[in-house]
């Protein structure tokens, strides 16, 4: 016998929730490199990606390019990135055979509008204007810039107050002479930056990581510990293993601090985007405002998982020291002018940091 659709009783519409991916990404690498000299059949016209240096001979770049000898260096750690962004400085003019090249602010901003990219190195330039040019553009736009120097009595910057910027001095390299440094200590920052984004925020610390190609500097103790004052990290060797130093920002600020930080950030709006979005509507009762705070745990204990944020631990008398809080207003104690709105305030979250151990003093006692 025939039957009828259960439409006319049960009328059942799914509706499919495609929740928005994230487009923060923290571990692309832009590189700004001079244009080659040879002339070739692929031209790089917009920021291009490359997932080993020999693509870069296709595009005219000769093996003893910066270009070229850069991304060896960093595609030689490991871990090591999956691609490399190379960006052109272009050539604006030519002044009694020198060329002019464009502003450096221009080149970021042209780079931004092309492609997404946390790290930024400027490979071949290492003029100080280029440099404080760049970190400043890196402190308003949220990302992570490397640069390194090999002249231990002029640093490029003399102002040492960035959160988003760190320097690597690369001179003296162990069995080198002053004037034959090795080539790749040129690009050790950007070993450093290539190595550590292959680690998930939150998951590393800079401190003590070798690095593939690289020669360690041999300094003396105030060498040492004037770097160490000036928050600039060095490369050197120890109990046999030649390990970074460091691992801030020239404030002094810890690199993987600011890195887990960003990323915190961008999940937490995602996650609470997604909730926007995926739901017809969000109501403004208690329950609308327990799902946006059930986002903010999920992201918070997701960075607990992985390692940014500390677990909960317990003091000696053995109370409990929560690894994060939230707190999120209730409903009836807003205003109908905060409802009316439609925006919700008052939410905020308190964690710590779970760190790292970069270095131990011990003392013990030997006794008969």
């Amino acid at each position: 016998m025939k039957n009828h659709p259960l439409d006319d009783i049960v009328k059942c519409n799914i509706e499919i929730s495609s929740p928005v991916s994230k487009n923060a990404t923290f571990n692309r690498i832009l590189l700004v490199v001079s244009e080659p000299k040879v002339s070739s059949e692929k031209v790089i016209e917009k920021v291009t990606a490359i997932r080993k240096a020999d693509e870069l001979l296709d595009y005219g770049f000769t093996t003893t390019d910066a270009a070229y000898i850069a991304a060896s260096v960093a595609f030689s750690q490991n871990p090591s990135p999956d691609e490399l962004y190379i960006c052109i400085r272009r050539i604006t003019s030519n002044e009694d055979e020198n060329d002019i090249y464009e502003d450096m602010t221009t080149v970021l901003l042209r780079a931004n509008s092309e492609t997404e990219f946390y790290g930024i190195h400027i490979t071949d330039f290492k003029d100080p204007t280029d440099i404080q040019a760049t970190i400043a553009w890196t402190e308003a736009n949220e990302k992570i810039f490397a640069f390194e120097y090999n002249d231990y009595d002029n640093c490029p910057i003399k102002s040492f107050s960035y959160y988003r910027s760190f320097g690597m001095y690369v001179g003296d390299a162990d069995g080198y002479k002053s004037d034959e440094q090795p080539i790749e200590n040129q690009y050790a920052a950007l070993a450093w930056m290539a190595k550590c984004f292959g680690y998930d925020p939150g998951t590393e610390t800079w401190h003590l990581k070798e690095l593939a190609t690289i020669v360690p500097s041999t300094l003396s103790t105030d060498q040492k510990k004037k770097l160490e004052e000036d928050h600039i990290n060095t490369f050197l060797r120890y109990a046999g293993s030649n390990c970074t130093i460091g691992g801030y920002t020239l404030a002094g600020e810890w690199i993987d601090v600011i890195r887990f930080r960003d990323w915190l950030k961008a999940e937490m709006q995602m996650n609470v985007f997604n909730a926007l979005k995926a739901n017809r509507k969000v109501p403004y009762t208690d329950s609308g405002i327990g799902l946006i705070e059930g986002k903010m745990e999920e992201t918070l204990k997701k960075g607990q998982d992985i390692g940014g944020i500390a677990s909960t631990e317990y003091d000696k008398d053995g109370n409990e020291i929560l690894g994060f809080t939230v707190t999120v207003p209730r409903a009836s104690d807003l205003t109908e002018a905060e409802r009316k709105s439609r925006k919700l305030k008052g939410c905020y979250y308190t964690a710590r940091l779970a760190g790292a151990i970069h270095a131990v003093e011990i003392e013990g006692f030997l006794t008969f």
